[in-house]
């Protein structure tokens, strides 16, 4: 039996959630409304894939704009 890299905390189910209310919104809007939940999913989830990637030595990160 194999060990998982990494565990998430987003379901596929909030994931697509995500994906449906972002296809909902108009292309001019500054702000969607989500799911509280799904996007601290999300937030927990980002630094738990940047380390696995680091590990990995697959991982480059910008500092923004």
């Amino acid at each position: 039996m194999s060990r998982h890299l990494i565990s998430l905390y987003t379901t596929l189910r909030e994931f697509e959630g995500l994906h449906e209310r972002h296809d909902r919104t108009r292309r001019t809007s500054r702000t969607v409304t989500v799911d509280r939940e799904a996007l601290i999913h999300l937030l927990m989830d980002h630094p738990r894939l940047v380390e696995a990637l680091r590990q990995a030595g697959q991982v480059q990160i910008r500092d923004g704009d």
